[in-house]
Formats: structure tokens, sequence, C-alpha cells
């Protein structure tokens, strides 16, 4: 069980992160920028995250995790084609706000090029994948049918996208629904 005290450190870390990416800074914050938000000694910045990237992950792991969960859930609650598709157009809204809210981060070449980042981006085609299969049952897409179609509508939620669109974190996305809404018509032509 950890320590109350490494909880808390690990927690003033994190929020010492978000803070710092918060600011218009040409790449993610150094460990030094984190040691002096957080107020915590380097050494103990350090025996929680040994650079950058890793504290970069790991703040976006959280988020991704519970967004995640509640994805999942939601789509083993569905009992009909329409709450599939419901519950994938709320993962794709919910995880286009979260790559919104994180823009300053994901769109830095430290992030794009990292695990933490294939990840994400390949755990929201999963998502897609399975709610076309849901949605498409008992008949069975063609593979590369199937792949085509996840992969371009789990694009108009990744970050890659909102960056081209110009928006940022700051902004209001206003064409969000319209996107995905548009992407998710892509299920009308496979599934019919």
């Amino acid at each position: 069980m950890a320590r109350s005290d490494a909880v808390q450190n690990r927690q003033r870390i994190m929020e010492a992160f978000h803070r710092a990416t918060r600011t218009d800074q040409p790449g993610l914050p150094t460990m030094s920028d984190i040691v002096k938000h957080s107020g915590l000694g380097r050494g103990t910045v350090y025996r929680h995250f040994p650079d950058i990237g890793s504290l970069a992950f790991s703040f976006m792991a959280v988020g991704y995790e519970a967004l995640f969960d509640q994805t999942r859930n939601a789509l083993r609650a569905a009992r009909s084609k329409q709450e599939t598709r419901a519950a994938l157009k709320d993962h794709l809204l919910r995880y286009r706000a979260y790559s919104k809210e994180h823009l300053s981060i994901l769109i830095r070449p430290e992030c794009i090029l990292s695990d933490g980042y294939i990840l994400a981006s390949t755990s929201n085609r999963h998502t897609v994948r399975r709610a076309l299969r849901d949605i498409a049952a008992p008949k069975i897409i063609e593979p590369i049918l199937l792949e085509t179609t996840s992969d371009l509508i789990a694009r108009s939620a990744e970050p890659a996208n909102i960056g081209v669109s110009n928006i940022t974190f700051e902004m209001d996305d206003t064409i969000a629904e319209a996107a995905i809404d548009m992407a998710l018509t892509l299920i009308d032509h496979v599934v019919h």
C-alpha cells in the first residue's frame, strides 16, 4: 500500500504538470519546471517520474482510463443498435473533449511519438470497431471495410484532427458534434 504522503506528492506533481502545460511554451515543461510548480524537492519528483515523458504519459493515462471504462460500461449496457450508436457517439464526444482539453500536451512531438499516444489512439479505434461489430450483428462486415470505417470514425475525435481545425483548449469546439455525426454516417453505408 502506498504511503499517504507519497500519494499526495504524486498528486501535487500531476497538478504541477497540468498547470505547467497551460502556458504557451514551445515544448513540454521541463522537470525543473515541475519541481518549481509542485513545491517539492527534486529527488521527490524524480522518485515518482524519471523524465517528463513518463510524467506526461501518467498524466494522460489517468483520464483515458476513466474515459474508456465509462465507454466499456455503456457499450455493455446497450441493448439495441441505437443504444450502441448513442454510446459510441457519447464516447467520441468525450474523447474529443478530453483531447481538446489537453491539446497543448497531445500535439507536442514528444507526445505524438509516445507509446501513450499510440495506446490511446489504438484503444479509441478498438472501441469504434467493437461498436461497429455490435451494430452490424449478426451481419459480418468485411475486415478491410471494418478497419477502414473504424479508422475514419475514430479520427473524428483524434487530437491531430482537432489541431488541424485550429481549435485550442481555450476555445469552444463548435464543430465537435457535427464532425462526429458526419463520421457516424459511415455506419449507414457499411451496415445496411
